[in-house]
């Protein structure tokens, strides 16, 4: 009997401290997930339309020769990418879209740029050659104005928080949760628009760029298009404005009733 007593007391006391630990691992997993959820919370853009980005920020490109934000943007609209050259998910699909999608805009080379830098600051030259291999593969034109940068933690942390990119960097994993999108800037280096997301549209940045460029990219009747269309901020696409493509139809309609006015009395007197 006081051997039955001691075996139940002993399994007892076995489950009270299996029950302890699994209440712990519980704990412990909530915890965690608590935690992750909260660095996603941190993981967004905050949009800073119509600032500067600082011109003295300096970081390297693929050929290790140091370059300022301030060299990048004079005379041309620039596509900004904040990436992760070993990002194993959003970044290569990011990219790859850019590149294919870049590809429609019907832009000369030498309109517009684009400029990816790493928010890794352990990655260099090597990691930024590797990146442009891969993207001379899908758009080789594109390359061509396409910058590959990277630097050290203070000049990420300027260039993102001027950008309004907010990631966090998990050091269980050793990965970055960051947001995916491109950041469009004008030619003088002031923040024109944001495109969200990992598949930018060719009609959302081909619109974004004729904006940002100032009557400077694009043709004629490009500016004609870019006015029947109404930028959405929060949702980061243009949208077709109903008034203003009445108001661009009738002026090409008044237009086009002079011109015959005048052709039908050329042709009267003739």
């Amino acid at each position: 009997m006081i051997r039955i007593l001691l075996g139940t007391r002993r399994a007892l006391a076995v489950g009270a401290l299996l029950l302890l630990a699994a209440l712990q691992a519980v704990a412990e997993s909530g915890h965690d997930v608590k935690t992750a959820e909260q660095r996603l919370k941190q993981v967004a853009f905050e949009q800073r339309i119509g600032e500067p980005l600082p011109e003295d920020i300096t970081f390297v490109d693929r050929y290790g020769e140091p370059v300022t934000i301030g060299q990048l943007v004079k005379g041309k609209p620039m596509v900004l990418v904040m990436s992760w050259f070993d990002c194993p998910n959003l970044c290569p699909m990011l990219l790859g879209r850019l590149a294919e999608t870049a590809e429609k805009l019907a832009f000369g080379p030498d309109e517009y740029q684009v400029v990816t830098v790493s928010i890794d600051p352990g990655e260099g030259p090597e990691e930024a050659q590797a990146v442009q291999r891969r993207m001379a593969s899908r758009n080789g034109e594109l390359v061509a104005n396409w910058r590959f940068l990277s630097g050290d933690q203070s000049a990420i942390d300027r260039l993102a928080a001027a950008v309004g990119f907010e990631y966090v960097y998990d050091a269980e994993h050793d990965r970055y949760a960051h947001p995916a999108g491109l950041v469009i800037v004008d030619p003088d280096g002031t923040i024109n628009r944001y495109l969200f997301g990992i598949d930018p549209k060719a009609p959302d940045l081909r619109l974004a760029l004729l904006d940002a460029g100032k009557g400077e990219v694009g043709s004629p009747v490009d500016q004609v298009v870019l006015r029947c269309y109404r930028f959405n901020v929060e949702s980061g696409q243009y949208n077709l404005a109903v008034m203003r493509l009445l108001q661009a139809s009738g002026g090409v309609f008044v237009g086009a009733m002079v011109v015959i006015f005048f052709w039908l009395r050329r042709r009267e007197r003739s």
